[in-house]
């Protein structure tokens, strides 16, 4: 492996700013990377879908056996415009005032070194797909309006996570509401007897709603409660946010129907209306144990020293559009450490591991 070329693609692809929306340059660098390195490349045109100016980067390389799909995704959070990384005593940090964007291109670059290796060493190699995303940090957007009919694999790793030991086989059907509250607008000063507070109607359902781990398999949140208005007017409208995620469908049903309850009855109290929208995210992601790839992973880790374990988490990938898409998926860590923050941070030894992995698994 060339540690040095590592570095200089990593520092590459982290120093073509692609903030969520922005991805269009990294894009159009990715591609030209792959089609050097005899992929066929094929733009995946979700741009206006997702809301942004690039592309899901969708490639092939053809081989011997069963075809397997690497997965990342291009786009950073912010602040992620101008990223100037440090490396001290083997370990590459942002400069400080911008975060260092491992979060993915810790992945992106793992496994382009290992398809460089492919290449160069004429390595023997099962045919490999790419799907890089755009817009994964507003919601696994690129992923979701993907179009699915071109992935030729059934076998996927999503490199999106820290840990390379702990390969995440499990996450949350995720859905969001969105709740509209209708009152009835008054003079605050002059007449407020005549009006029906939709906030205070909203601030009501609120706190009877739980938030944080409900039970063993659900977390619940409620934000952005507005009310834009004057201050010497009832407020006859007022909304808010809510996402629930539970890896129990029917329970996800049943948290829905209790939060609407809850809703409808502050309604009546104040004899006011609401709606309620709902969208789903994602569903229920569970690739079992003694699954083949769980199993060829674990040799890999094994084979490198580690002791590898499944796991599951309540944050989000684009691992979870794959599986709902019938590909057998996990995600594995890249030893990225405190993503999106100003402390981002990655071992250069964890990036030669994810190198590792990656070439491993094309095996």
């Amino acid at each position: 492996m060339d540690r040095q070329r590592l570095l200089d693609r990593f520092y590459r692809y982290i120093a073509c700013d692609s903030e969520s929306g922005n991805e269009r340059k990294f894009c159009e660098l990715i591609e030209g990377e792959l089609q050097a390195l005899g992929f066929t490349v094929d733009r995946d045109e979700v741009g206006e879908k997702c809301g942004s100016n690039g592309w899901n980067v969708h490639a092939f390389l053809p081989g011997e056996g069963e075809p397997i799909l690497f997965s990342a995704h291009m786009d950073t959070v912010s602040p992620g415009v101008g990223i100037r990384p440090v490396l001290e005593d083997g370990v590459i940090r942002s400069s400080g005032d911008t975060i260092l964007g491992a979060d993915d291109k810790s992945a992106i670059a793992a496994v382009l070194e290992a398809l460089e290796m492919i290449v160069e060493q004429k390595l023997p190699h099962r045919p490999v797909e790419i799907l890089f995303s755009v817009c994964e940090e507003l919601g696994l957007r690129g992923a979701k309006h993907a179009d699915y009919s071109r992935i030729k694999s059934k076998q996927a790793v999503v490199l999106d996570s820290r840990t390379h030991e702990v390969l995440i086989n499990r996450s949350p059907a995720n859905t969001h509401l969105h709740i509209e509250i209708t009152g009835k607008s008054a003079h605050a000063g002059v007449e407020p007897d005549k009006g029906i507070h939709a906030l205070k109607i909203a601030a009501d359902a609120i706190t009877r709603i739980p938030c944080g781990f409900v039970d063993d398999c659900t977390v619940m949140n409620v934000a952005n409660l507005s009310a834009p208005g004057k201050t010497n007017v009832v407020p006859d409208k007022a909304t808010f946010d809510m996402e629930i995620r539970c890896f129990d469908a029917e329970r996800l049903e049943e948290h829905i129907q209790k939060t609407e309850t809850t809703i409808m009855a502050a309604c009546d109290a104040a004899g006011a209306s609401y709606t309620l929208q709902r969208e789903k995210q994602t569903d229920v992601l569970y690739v079992p144990e003694d699954n083949a790839l769980i199993e060829r992973l674990f040799d890999i880790y094994k084979n490198l020293g580690l002791s590898p374990r499944t796991d599951k988490t309540y944050g989000g990938c684009d691992a979870t559009w794959l599986f709902f898409n019938g590909i057998d998926v996990v995600n594995v860590g890249t030893g990225m450490c405190d993503a999106h923050s100003l402390s981002e941070h990655i071992r250069v030894d964890d990036l030669e591991l994810t190198v590792r992995v990656v070439l491993a698994m094309t095996q």
